[in-house]
């Protein structure tokens, strides 16, 4: 059955060459959009050799495209690349990165905690040059990332871009050595990826030209996210070679104003490309109620687009009900009590409907997540995760890394580390480095020796050995690593435990098979080299999937690009959202914008019912409603 499009819908869908901008407000189909016109351009040049470049901001997102447009789709995938910013930088540099000083195999540290080791070691050695730098009271990993999304490279560059503060040179010279540090030890951050990409694009255009005639069609979803670094390798990459830009953007969704997103953005793009402009504006998610709160709120933003057409309200909802409700309570403890009466109704009258609670802040989120699990009620709430827990897929991935970088003695540690403690391994780090001085350095080939019969299982030993250590195939490694993992969780003799261990390892087993089925979409498994296995797994979170049956707790941000049927939204008093540092900025300034665009985000992830609730004191602190209540509904 063929799909309705409206005539903006279709007038983006069949857009050719040349630059748009697609400004999709929420609700309003831009996935389908951007599917299906890169869909309709594979089809109709089934004979071309030209590829298409899609961008978007996570890897989930990358991974739903991708289906979409696979779908019934056959032998398109070499003419495809679709990933994130991080993913595709990644991609470059692996191919072309000896010229900027980076080699194909390079680590991609994505956990804090290994970039807070590298900082810790640099404040040492410059504690020698000062003694009184306060290096523990400092943010310093916030500072290194400043610095890096300005693009700094240089100490001209850092001093360019120096915030006022006392510690002007020992930020410098800090910055400065963890970036040289980096590179020297071949590991890379996030935004790193980000920055050498720009320097290689810039320093050798013939690499640049190469990328934009390869990838006649460029496509970026959610561009509003994009930060400056981001945004100068897109366009230090298509030039004045290709300006085949297609870019879904919305204004009034820019939320990540901490990470470098700015709605200017979106302007600057129209400019620099001379690009048309098409609205989708139909929302076909909220009901009329809502929408119309939306865009009462979002009005009050003088940044957006000077033409910009206020939402319209597609769903027809087939009940009288009202579906958005308000309510007022004493304290925060009697809004989380609240909150878990609401869940509770809504679930005996409504249970297979999704319901998810959102706030600005963890604390607030925390304290009504809390209240709903005591009451037996299961729920969810959503983390990060940049590395594996449990120990049987934890060394496996450790495993994998060892074999990538054979004398690395940090990887060593760590894998020791789960291998006795928590597989019960009779095994000594130092052993094994003194092993290795038999393996020519070869720390795997010495973990091997060290660790022959403890596995008890001949098979999977041979494995080891043939397919990781000997590099025949590591994919069947991961295969029979997996078989061994479970033969021995099968062994456990307490029924209750083999239980829990058994429940967490095939969560994080969905994780890495979820991983490999997404990689399969722009790589062959059979013929991906170990180092790019690796990469592209240290880009993706290890976190499960929410359970569809779960109420989900949810911050703001972390909702932006879902949607539930229930919508509660907590903690509307000033000070909460908006935030006390907007509000103390003033009404118009541009942190106030954030909040507002915050709030919008909030209320129209609702399909059927938005519930918002504020309390007149927090933390014993009295509070006012928030001022975005009398904006929305006035």
């Amino acid at each position: 059955m063929e799909k309705k499009y409206t005539e903006s819908q279709k007038c983006a869908i069949q857009w050719n060459d040349g630059p748009v901008v697609v400004l999709a407000g929420p609700g309003s189909g831009k996935t389908a959009v951007l599917t299906d016109r890169i869909r309709r351009i594979l089809q109709e040049s089934e004979d071309d050799s030209f590829r298409i470049l899609a961008l978007t901001f996570t890897n989930k997102a990358a991974q739903e495209m991708s289906e979409r447009i696979l779908d019934g789709v056959e032998d398109v995938n070499h003419r495809l690349y679709i990933g994130t910013f991080h993913s595709f930088c990644s991609e470059v540099l692996r191919n072309h990165g000896s010229y900027v000083g980076v080699k194909s195999d390079f680590d991609i540290y994505s956990s804090n905690d290994d970039l807070n080791d590298v900082i810790e070691d640099i404040c040492n050695d410059y504690k020698k040059i000062d003694t009184s730098f306060p290096s523990h009271e400092l943010k310093l990993l916030n500072m290194i990332s400043y610095f890096e999304m300005k693009l700094c490279f240089t100490e001209e560059d850092v001093e360019k871009n120096m915030p006022r503060t006392e510690y002007a040179k020992a930020y410098k010279w800090i910055y400065m050595e963890y970036f040289q540090r980096m590179l020297n030890n071949s590991t890379l951050d996030f935004n790193m990826l980000i920055m050498l990409t720009y320097r290689l694009f810039k320093s050798k255009p013939a690499i640049a030209r190469i990328y934009a005639k390869t990838y006649r069609y460029v496509n970026v979803d959610e561009f509003q996210d994009t930060n400056y670094g981001q945004y100068m390798v897109l366009t230090s990459m298509c030039g004045s070679i290709n300006n085949n830009i297609f870019i879904v953007a919305d204004d009034d969704q820019v939320i990540y104003g901490w990470n470098g997103a700015d709605h200017r953005r979106i302007l600057q793009f129209k400019e620099m490309y001379g690009a048309e402009l098409i609205q989708l504006n139909q929302n076909f998610r909220c009901p009329k109620e809502v929408i119309e709160c939306a865009n009462n709120l979002i009005a009050h933003n003088s940044g957006r687009e000077e033409n910009k057409k206020p939402l319209v309200a597609m769903k027809v909802l087939g009940d009288n009900n009202p579906h958005i409700y308000c309510n007022e309570l004493e304290n925060e403890k009697e809004e989380a009590q609240t909150i878990t009466r609401i869940i509770q109704h809504i679930l005996e009258k409504k249970p297979r409907e999704t319901i998810s609670v959102l706030a600005r802040n963890n604390r607030l989120l925390e304290l009504a997540f809390q209240e709903t699990k005591n009451a037996g009620i299961k729920c969810e709430k959503s983390r990060r995760k940049s590395d594996f827990e449990t120990p049987y897929i934890l060394w496996l991935f450790l495993a994998l890394k060892l074999s990538n970088h054979r004398t690395d003695k940090r990887i060593l540690k760590e894998i020791v580390g789960v291998l006795s403690g928590g597989l019960d391994f009779d095994i000594d780090e130092e052993e094994v480095i003194l092993e290795s001085d038999l393996t020519d350095g070869d720390l795997l080939k010495a973990l091997r020796t060290k660790c022959a019969g403890m596995f008890e299982d001949e098979n999977f030993e041979k494995s080891f050995s043939l397919n990781l250590i000997e590099g025949k195939s590591f994919i069947r490694f991961i295969d029979d690593a997996f078989i061994w993992a479970e033969s021995r969780i099968d062994r456990i003799e307490d029924a209750a435990n083999k239980e829990q261990v058994l429940e967490n390892y095939e969560i994080e087993k969905k994780v890495w098979i979820d991983f490999q089925r997404h990689l399969r979409y722009n790589y062959n498994l059979e013929e991906i080299l170990l180092s790019t296995y690796i990469q592209e797994f240290s880009m993706v979170s290890k976190e499960e999937e929410p359970c569809e049956d779960a109420v989900q707790f949810l911050t703001i941000h972390a909702s932006k690009g879902k949607e539930f049927d229930h919508v509660i939204l907590i903690g509307m008093a000033n000070d909460e959202l908006p935030s006390f540092q907007s509000l103390k900025k003033g009404l118009q300034s541009t942190e106030m914008e954030e909040e507002r665009r915050n709030c919008f985000v909030a209320i129209t992830r609702a399909k059927k019912v938005l519930y918002l609730t504020y309390a007149k004191s927090y933390f014993g602190w009295k509070k006012e409603k928030s001022i975005f209540l009398e904006e929305m509904f006035s």
